[in-house]
């Protein structure tokens, strides 16, 4: 049945708490020493009152120890050693269930002067903005079918001879374009009337704020183009960036 355990607040001595024998789960308390450092010890470590026993919050003490801290919030619960082992199971699975918004995460790190007490360092916050870099696609559109030629009227060119001035059209575009060697070479920049498609992934909650901050445009500025509003928000931000 669903409930709160009893529990009990208490500032314990470093020294008075042991890490849990069976502890499966391996931290590195050097980050939380800087964490600690930045930000100072924050919430409690989660205590067996019985055997004072850490079932949660094991490397936070380690932390502690190694930043020389004497004493550290402590709740002290009262459980038998099977409760015990299951609380510190879950302490450790069940934060593996959840999984970061890349985009929102990156947006959060970059919002700060620096990492310092963040866990994070500047090499992540590269790698997460190159990975969602790259789930941007840009997918060019094929080009519209030649019309066929219109039957001829008068004297002209007829029957094989005006194939054969549409298969020097068609040579004369490829070598513009680049001919074979072209597929090695980067897209080229869309031609001046044409136009390109760009796709990026978006999760629920971010497709749903960019829906509604779309509407919120348009009941402004009228039926506003897509493009053109993506084209602002960009330079927008590219200013502020400045």
């Amino acid at each position: 049945m669903a409930g709160i355990a009893a529990q009990e607040y208490r500032m314990v001595r470093v020294d008075e708490l042991e890490p849990h024998p069976d502890n499966p789960h391996k931290g590195d308390p050097d980050v939380i020493v800087g964490s600690i450092g930045k930000n100072k010890f924050y919430g409690a470590v989660l205590v067996q009152k019985s055997r004072m026993r850490i079932i949660a919050g094991e490397h936070r003490w380690l932390g502690a120890h190694k930043a020389k801290l004497k004493h550290v919030p402590t709740i002290l619960i009262d459980v038998d050693d099977e409760t015990a082992k299951r609380i510190m199971l879950a302490d450790n699975r069940l934060a593996e269930y959840g999984e970061y918004d890349d985009a929102k995460l990156a947006e959060l790190l970059s919002s700060l002067p620096d990492l310092d007490g963040t866990g994070w360092r500047d090499d992540d916050l590269a790698d997460l903005l190159d990975g969602l870099a790259g789930d941007i696609e840009i997918m060019h559109d094929e080009p519209a079918p030649r019309p066929a030629p219109a039957p001829a009227s008068g004297p002209g060119p007829v029957g094989d001879d005006l194939d054969d001035e549409d298969d020097q059209a068609d040579d004369e575009e490829a070598e513009s374009d680049g001919g074979p060697a072209a597929d090695a070479a980067p897209p080229p920049r869309p031609k001046t009337g044409s136009t390109v498609e760009l796709i990026v992934p978006l999760t629920a909650a971010q497709h749903d704020e960019v829906t509604g901050l779309i509407a919120d445009i348009r009941s402004q500025d009228g039926d506003a183009p897509l493009a053109e509003i993506v084209v602002a928000a960009l330079r927008t931000h590219a200013q502020r960036q400045r």
